[in-house]
């Protein structure tokens, strides 16, 4: 029983070992379903229209992640459908570009932004930036891997200054963790052939950062906990609600 094959040489694709093949899909395809039961839970838990939108796209980002991941890597395994498996790999990489996307938008939607700042148009240009990821990994797919990669990490940490810079800094813990939590994994994404089950480890830093990426947008956006005050804003109704998504989101 083989742990790992031989590093990738040149632009070709590593290739797994069964028990790699396992890993892979295990790792992701046991949280599809805890994925959908999240996203659906967070939707209906959302107190207005406006929430409820940036629940959605957050949900439907964690759910497509883990699906499309998990369908890509059956596919591999079995080996027949070459051409199901070039479409999955190219939207198993173009849904790294969407999840980022996904994950920086209730920050963006639900958080009060300086009305003259350079950040107030992230809350599109997030999805500008996942675009134009996506059209680089559809024309140069596995032909500059190490560059691809340092586009994920651009796109992925440079949003999180707009983020961190928020006068209301609640939840910010939790997404510095989840974010240093991704940016690790990386190294793993990159070690396939030198470090057994290479990807499947990188998999379960994508699953830990984000559950806590999960919890703080739950906790801090959709049901804001971090005080009594703001709690107690929340169950006054639909009109606070519409009130502040009007302050805050005046582009909707």
């Amino acid at each position: 029983m083989a742990w790992m094959n031989g590093v990738a040489v040149g632009q070709a694709a590593y290739q797994p070992t069964s028990v790699e093949h396992w890993a892979n899909m295990v790792t992701h395809g046991l949280f599809v379903l805890p994925a959908i039961y999240g996203a659906v839970f967070m939707v209906t838990a959302a107190h207005c229209s406006l929430h409820q939108l940036a629940a959605a796209i957050y949900g439907l980002g964690l759910a497509g992640l883990f699906s499309v991941s998990t369908f890509f890597h059956i596919v591999f395994y079995l080996g027949y459908y070459k051409k199901l498996k070039e479409v999955l790999h190219r939207g198993d990489r173009a849904m790294i570009y969407v999840f980022i996307a996904t994950s920086y938008t209730p920050w963006l939607l639900l958080r009060p932004l300086p009305q003259d700042s350079w950040t107030l148009h992230l809350r599109w240009g997030i999805w500008v930036l996942a675009v134009v990821g996506i059209l680089y990994q559809q024309m140069f797919h596995e032909r500059f891997k190490m560059l691809e990669t340092v586009f994920y990490l651009v796109i992925g940490i440079m949003p999180s200054m707009a983020v961190m810079n928020m006068d209301d800094r609640s939840g910010l813990a939790e997404l510095k963790l989840g974010g240093a939590i991704y940016v690790l994994g990386v190294v793993f994404f990159k070690l396939d052939g030198r470090v057994p089950l290479a990807h499947a480890i990188w998999h379960l830093f994508v699953v830990l950062a984000a559950f806590i990426h999960y919890y703080a947008v739950l906790t801090y956006l959709i049901l804001p906990q971090a005080g009594m005050e703001e709690a107690e804003a929340w169950t006054q109704g639909e009109g606070q609600c519409d009130a502040l998504a009007s302050h805050e989101c005046p582009l909707l």
